[in-house]
């Protein structure tokens, strides 16, 4: 879409400025996995799931909410969400069982298979002390998002989508987590198995966060109460004398996360307008979930490629891997994403429709 069309910030209804935001994000999240390739880490850049979890919130009200009101049969919705998620999903989890198996053929690695079972179901794999998701990790928060949109629809089809609702059911989210935060003085987790509750905490707050966002997306007050809600976890964590350094970690997910996705919606800058920003929408599910099995599959190579710690070393690495992380993502979107959701949805019901914009990961 060029023109008029363009400068409004949609490509099929879609608007831009989120979808670059959301790219950038998964950007952040490969970095943060893989300081081998990358040569550094950001720390705390998996505050990039809790951004994602708010922009899913806006997406589902956006896409969802009012279809659901109306009548929305759960099946239908059920269908939508598993041709969305499920392809990409099960081709990473399988890439990386491949990838895993060869490595313990070959004697580099060994072979934990026994959570690919629940783990093809989408659900979390049960054992102590390690992650629920050992075959590619960053499934957790695919889960979490899955099991709190299952329980969405049953709150919206019972009336609770009003804006009293969604105050009333975020205040008590953030209350809940930060509660959970000061007892354990640091901030949730939610990867491993002995957290995953940690996890669906993070996807709450987040989601109903996001729910609110857009319901108040063209009054600026919200900004307001999340301001006043960061500020209150900076003063109950002040009051504790902050040991374990939450305090910037709750102004971000509770100030600046939430002020970014309306900001950005409601301004749409240039910069977050064109189509480098809709490509990286495009990519932004599948550099999320094919990051680790790409970097299982790329990483001795490029060590043998570039020796040693130099940064002219680091630069190639980064530069090679991030070419082809986007080169495979964009032609997962193009030739898995989009053809296997239309096909699913043809096969599962004739006649059900997608929504104009796609689920966040």
């Amino acid at each position: 879409m060029t023109g008029a069309g363009m400068k409004a910030g949609h490509f099929g209804g879609r608007i831009v400025s989120l979808d670059g935001l959301r790219g950038l994000a998964a950007m952040l999240v490969a970095v943060h996995h893989l300081p081998g390739i990358f040569g550094f880490t950001i720390t705390h850049a998996y505050l990039a799931v809790d951004f994602f979890f708010i922009l899913s919130g806006w997406v589902m009200a956006h896409s969802y909410e009012e279809r659901i009101h109306l009548g929305m049969p759960f099946r239908d919705f059920l269908r939508n969400r598993f041709a969305r998620l499920y392809p990409l999903y099960a081709v990473a989890l399988l890439a990386a069982l491949a990838v895993i198996l060869i490595k313990s053929h070959i004697g580099t690695t060994s072979a934990n298979i026994v959570c690919f079972a629940p783990n093809a179901l989408m659900l979390p794999c049960l054992q102590a002390d390690r992650p629920s998701f050992p075959l590619n990790g960053p499934s957790w928060s695919i889960f979490v998002e899955v099991f709190i949109n299952l329980i969405w629809f049953f709150a919206v089809r019972m009336g609770m989508h009003t804006l009293r609702w969604k105050l009333a059911l975020h205040f008590c989210s953030a209350l809940l987590l930060w509660g959970c935060a000061v007892w354990m003085n640091r901030y949730l987790s939610g990867y491993r198995s002995d957290d995953v509750h940690e996890g669906l905490l993070r996807g709450l707050l987040g989601f109903s966060g996001g729910l609110l966002l857009f319901q108040c997306r063209m009054h600026a007050w919200i900004l307001a109460y999340f301001a006043a809600l960061a500020l209150g976890v900076f003063a109950a964590f002040h009051a504790l004398g902050d040991s374990a350094g939450v305090i910037p970690l709750g102004l971000v997910v509770m100030g600046a996360l939430p002020a970014t996705v309306w900001l950005a919606a409601r301004l749409r800058p240039a910069i977050l307008e064109g189509r480098a920003a809709a490509f990286l929408g495009d990519c932004s599910y599948a550099i999320y979930l094919l990051h680790l099995p790409l970097a299982m599959m790329l990483q001795k190579l490029l060590r043998l490629m570039f020796p040693g710690t130099g940064i002219s070393a680091y630069i190639m690495k980064a530069a090679i891997f991030t070419g082809i992380l986007l080169f495979v993502s964009s032609i997962s979107y193009r030739l898995l994403e989009v053809p296997a959701r239309r096909w699913l949805l043809q096969r599962l019901k004739r006649g059900v429709r997608e929504p104009a914009t796609g689920s966040l990961p």
